[in-house]
């Protein structure tokens, strides 16, 4: 069994080598084990490989339109797999939810972090001004 964590702002995933009450000891690619808090872990999966996992889920957010996304997500709070589920399919798979949790932890001016793998829609004037603030910023760095 794996599982994909979160640690310091990054997303890992690695080989689920024990478990305790409230931890989890990983082991990583690399060969390292880091013990991690249960409540860091946010996925658990059998397949595919945790590098591959990360590899195509990474691949996979870039293909999700945020404003699509921001457009049917719920006004009250929920989870990166419900987003997945109701913008993929109802059987959103491990390399989906993945996706769409990278996606969101990428986009905070369309949804805020309420937690551990929960989100918020962000206001539409929030959005608004982001979005304006973006490019403008892309308009003075294709000016310099």
């Amino acid at each position: 069994m794996y599982a994909l964590f979160e640690d310091g702002g990054k997303f890992l995933a690695g080989r689920l080598m024990s478990e305790a009450e409230s931890s989890v000891q990983i082991e990583l690619d690399s060969g390292k084990r880091v013990k991690v808090k249960s409540a860091h872990v946010l996925l658990r999966f059998e397949a595919p490989q945790p590098a591959d996992l990360i590899e195509r889920a990474q691949a996979l957010a870039q293909d999700i339109d945020l404003d699509l996304a921001w457009e049917f997500a719920p006004e009250a709070e929920f989870g990166f797999a419900d987003l997945a589920r109701d913008y993929f399919d109802a059987q959103a798979g491990v390399e989906k939810q993945a996706a769409a949790l990278l996606r969101l932890f990428e986009a905070p001016h369309y949804f805020r972090r309420l937690g551990r793998g929960n989100f918020k829609k962000a206001p539409e004037e929030t959005v608004k001004a982001a979005l304006l603030g973006i490019e403008r910023k892309k308009q003075l760095a294709a000016q310099i």
